[in-house]
């Protein structure tokens, strides 16, 4: 552009040696024409000035220096050289030779502005706009964008298209936007096609049209516009206006993500994941998923987190993708940071049973808190109810405070006392294990959960073999740690009976006796938690189930973030 603008100022200069100095460079001979022109400069010859400094700007013929390009720029700025004025602007904009001056910018783009020149007139409508340089001016920023777009200036006719349309600044006039945009499209722009569709998309300025908006689509679509084959794409994939056609929308989403439209990446991915309009292929899916995802997509993350979160398992050895939590917990991370809000509720379960990565309840919380999925509501109740128990739960198993434990935390405990377990199974309400080795005289001792594997009960089991004083020793054990029971009932020697505390933090504590069996049960309840059991057990008796409302929750979307 800036040797174009010499070009025409060769014309207006009437010194030989200018013309010569231009066919110099023409043949490629930039020394020669320097010293030509170094010389008329040197004279005051605007034409020469300009040129020089273009010479020095562009490093031909002299070494680069922006320096004496601005030097040069600003003499012939000064005597109204319109080309050196835009130019010089654009200098002190960029601070190349000068210092970065916003204001100099400014003041330079006006006189270029004033004497016609349709790009500055542009780039002062920019700064009126950003308030760069000057005071902040929508009104001002209007009107050198409509005297540029009034000069056919495509990026001024669609920023006054996007003006109208948004109303930021001035009366809001959808025809008005449309006018700018088909002013724009009618050169043949694909940015200005593609405004001038979402309009006829959406029925803004003009009555809906969903085939015209697919046509403006697939116009702009044809000249490489990413967003427009995008665009054409979402009209095949949802039927807008036209039959359901999946695999032309692969065809457009493919050429979008070819250019790197990361909307495009992340739908092609679900066409492959879902073999919509293509062969399915996991590993194709995950492929466009991560190229996405490299663009900060959101909900691509989400989508990586889920799918190594859970696995997917094919007849196809080649097509399963192995459950792996560490890259589910990176992906739900920065999905999290990137604003999904489900990928906080993805996030916080990790962290809370800690899968790929340490338990961090505090973390899990906070992540609950800003998720939406009710089943997230739900556990971040639950978990803080938990946090706030530790302040007043004492009545400890394995060193565990059990009114706030959870299935993982006791587990881990019992493992660590070498108890033998005869039935763990994290599909059950319960697990169970041999205790003969540590507690002498009992033979197992069982573990309920709730659905969300809190703490329910944990009953011993101590085998009478007719022993009717069984009751009272084991008893007595018990006295020794939490004093005198709260209540009791039967009669020790014979016939049932039970003795019952209520611990300092609500557990229940129980011994009781059948008869004549006089196998002796001490049952440890929390009430709380027991009513929760119970609901669930009515709801399904399957501890694998998952309410409604929880699928919902962890349903990987489809539509784009």
């Amino acid at each position: 552009m800036l040797f174009l603008a010499a070009t025409f100022n060769a014309g207006a200069s009437s010194h030989a040696e200018f013309n010569a100095g231009y066919d110099a460079a023409q043949s490629g001979n930039y020394k020669r024409a320097v010293a030509l022109w170094t010389p008329l400069a040197e004279q005051g010859d605007a034409s020469a000035q300009y040129t020089l400094g273009w010479m020095f700007e562009s490093g031909q013929g002299v070494p680069q220096n922006y320096k004496q390009a601005a030097f040069w720029y600003t003499k012939a700025a000064k005597q109204g050289d319109v080309a050196a004025q835009y130019v010089l602007a654009t200098m002190y904009n960029k601070g190349n030779g000068v210092p970065l001056d916003n204001l100099q910018a400014v003041q330079w783009f006006t006189k270029a502005a004033n004497q016609g020149d349709a790009v500055a007139q542009f780039k002062l409508g920019v700064h009126f706009q950003k308030g760069s340089g000057v005071e902040q001016d929508y009104k001002q920023s209007l009107v050198w964008f409509t005297k540029a777009a009034e000069q056919g200036h495509l990026t001024s006719q669609i920023n006054l298209g996007k003006i109208y349309q948004s109303g930021r600044g001035i009366k809001l006039d959808y025809k008005k936007a449309i006018e700018w945009y088909e002013k724009a499209a009618n050169q043949n722009n694909a940015l200005g096609l593609y405004h001038l569709a979402f309009m006829y998309e959406h029925g803004r300025g003009v009555l809906q049209d969903l085939l015209k908006a697919k046509s403006l689509y697939l116009q702009s679509a044809n000249s490489q516009y990413a967003p427009s084959a995008y665009k054409l794409a979402e009209f095949y994939e949802q039927g807008k206006g036209i039959d359901i056609d999946f695999k032309r929308a692969g065809k457009w989403y493919k050429r979008s993500a070819q250019k790197g439209n990361s909307g495009a990446q992340f739908k092609l991915g679900n066409l492959y994941k879902e073999g919509k309009g293509v062969r399915k292929n996991i590993r194709t899916a995950i492929d466009w998923y991560i190229q996405a995802s490299n663009q900060d997509h959101a909900l691509a993350h989400y989508q990586l987190g889920v799918i190594y979160e859970k696995g997917v398992v094919e007849k196809q050895k080649s097509q399963s993708v192995n459950v792996n939590y560490k890259k589910a917990l990176q992906h739900f991370k920065q999905s999290s940071q990137l604003g999904y809000l489900r990928a906080h509720a993805r996030l916080a379960y990790l962290y809370e049973n800690a899968l790929g990565t340490e338990i961090d309840i505090d973390q899990a919380v906070a992540l609950y808190q800003q998720a939406t999925q009710p089943w997230a509501l739900e556990r971040y109740q639950i978990l803080t109810s938990q946090l706030a128990c530790f302040d007043t739960a004492t009545t400890q198993l394995f060193s565990v405070n059990i009114a706030c434990t959870t299935r993982q935390i006791l587990r881990e405990k019992i493992k660590e006392q070498k108890i033998i377990a005869i039935d763990e199974n994290i599909n059950h309400w319960s697990d169970t294990y041999f205790t003969g080795a540590m507690i002498p005289g009992s033979s197992q001792l069982q573990i309920t959960y709730s659905r969300e594997d809190l703490f329910v009960s944990a009953e011993y089991t101590f085998v009478g073999r007719n022993k009717p004083a069984l009751i009272s020793q084991v008893k007595n054990k018990l006295v020794e740690r939490y004093g005198p029971p709260t209540t009791q009932s039967g009669e020790v020697k014979e016939g049932p009976a039970s003795f019952e505390w209520v611990l300092e933090d609500g557990i229940h504590l129980s011994v009781s006796r059948a008869w004549p069996d006089t196998t002796t049960f001490v049952l440890y309840t929390s009430p709380e938690k027991q009513k929760t059991q119970e609901a669930q057990q009515l709801q399904s008796s399957d501890k694998t189930f998952i309410p409604p409302e929880q699928q919902a929750g962890a349903k990987i979307e489809s539509e784009l973030f």
